[in-house]
């Protein structure tokens, strides 16, 4: 089962800013990621970027956004 957690994003030189992992995860020498608002991480780094990417573009970003919305209604009828 995943975790969840809030992260501060720590600033790190002049533009960049870092997301520490939790201890808790297996991490690799490098991490892989796709991002756009949502980001999908794998922090052994045995996934490529690519993979990452597609499928945040196909699977992720076309249904969580309809479910955040429809969510965000129900709570409003709360």
């Amino acid at each position: 089962m995943g975790i969840k957690d809030t992260r501060s994003n720590l600033k790190w030189g002049r533009y960049s800013r870092v997301l520490v992992l939790p201890a808790i995860i297996e991490k690799g020498p490098t991490s892989t990621l796709a991002a756009n608002r949502i980001m999908i991480v794998d922090p052994r780094g045995e996934i490529s970027e690519e993979d990452l990417l597609e499928f945040l573009e196909q699977y992720v970003e076309p249904k969580f956004w309809p479910w955040l919305k429809k969510k965000q209604k129900e709570k409003e009828k709360q």
